[in-house]
């Protein structure tokens, strides 16, 4: 089990599974499997790509590179937004819940 609390970004890696990549409509969707940094499977996620810009990558010499650059920075997003989740306390998080719904109401 991950401790989310005590994790830093640069604890994961990513591998893509090219031959999972499927098109859904106007986007290239990338499966990308995350792991923490002693091997353990973290979780996994598809990453959207919309399909002209994914067309136009593959035009440069480099697109490989700059496909991964692009993946790694939405799967550190990813990463980032789990990590605050998970150090923010039951208590606040309830608070924060109720908050937004009394301003919806």
């Amino acid at each position: 089990m991950i401790d989310w609390s005590s994790c830093k970004l640069e604890d994961f890696s990513l591998e893509v599974d090219a031959e999972e990549i499927q098109e859904i409509g106007q986007r290239q969707m990338f499966p990308v499997r995350i792991f923490y940094k002693d091997g353990a499977f973290a979780f996994f996620t598809s990453v959207p790509i919309r399909s002209e810009f994914y067309l136009q990558l593959r035009q440069r010499e480099d697109w490989k590179e700059k496909l991964m650059t692009i993946l790694n920075q939405r799967v550190k997003d990813e990463i980032a937004e789990k990590i605050r989740c998970q150090q923010m306390a039951i208590d606040d998080k309830v608070e924060f819940i109720e908050s937004g719904r009394n301003a919806i109401v």
